[in-house]
């Protein structure tokens, strides 16, 4: 899987399209989105045409902030990692005497590869165009104890650097010599290691300065914390709330009293 899928935790500051909607209203849609394929997993035919649907949502919803493209760089990334759940799926039907080269195996194994896309990509726009601060708000607004919001933001900033810190130490160990693209597995593991160490130390450093500032700035001193920003909703927020959630009810239902 390539370290590019870091991306997805990078957040664009951008106030246009759904960007601009209430944070909480956009967590309501990613969820949508990424309920129905867990919903519609048979038969093969509606699970592909579910899949597809919630990946054109995705694609029109990045597409109000320009970044329509980012479906398919996704999709690009998670190649290696599509292939070899193919491969473990030829590799069962073979040996439990099923044939492989029939359109009913093409079909169930495109419909299982589309869901896993579908529900990797439907919190993508969300990440993308919410700020962590905005994210820990709505956790709030939840009730999650401030401690695990302030973790679970923390994390999902911190993510994308990690990821771009070790891309880096591949690339530097690249022009000094080392191979990251030979063959031999144990060669190339080796490699790897040599990559996250420094990566693993840098982390632990940044950890630990992360928590002396944090202890310096009295972090938890106070039980009740205020912000200064607060979540506020307006009328588009209602009707975009109203309409994906009547839209998604309409989808269950279908499926659960129709199919």
């Amino acid at each position: 899987m390539s370290l590019r899928l870091g991306d997805l935790l990078r957040f664009r500051s951008v106030e246009r399209g759904v960007a601009a909607l209430d944070p909480r209203v956009k967590l309501a849609i990613s969820v949508y989105l990424f309920a129905l394929p867990v919903i519609y997993d048979r038969p093969p035919v509606l699970s592909l045409a579910a899949s597809s649907a919630v990946l054109l949502l995705v694609t029109l919803l990045l597409a109000t902030v320009n970044e329509s493209g980012r479906v398919l760089r996704t999709m690009r990334a998670l190649g290696p990692f599509l292939a070899f759940v193919l491969l473990l799926n030829v590799l069962g039907s073979l040996t439990a005497g099923t044939p492989v080269l029939t359109p009913e195996f093409a079909l169930t194994n495109a419909a299982l590869l589309m869901r896993f896309i579908a529900v990797f990509t439907s919190f993508s726009f969300f990440l993308l165009t919410t700020s962590p601060e905005d994210f820990a708000l709505v956790l709030r607004w939840m009730r999650v104890p401030y401690d695990y919001a302030f973790a679970l933001t923390a994390s999902i900033r911190f993510a994308p650097l990690f990821l771009e810190e070790v891309q880096e130490v591949i690339d530097s160990q690249r022009m000094r010599g080392v191979n990251y693209d030979t063959r031999n597995p144990i060669r190339l593991f080796r490699n790897y290691v040599r990559a996250f160490v420094p990566v693993t130390v840098n982390a632990l450093r940044r950890a630990f300065e992360m928590a002396e500032a944090l202890e310096v700035k009295c972090f938890g001193a106070v039980e009740k914390r205020t912000s200064y920003r607060t979540l506020r909703s307006r009328r588009r927020d209602h009707v975009v709330l109203i309409g994906s959630t009547l839209l998604f009810i309409s989808s269950v239902s279908l499926k659960f009293y129709y199919l």
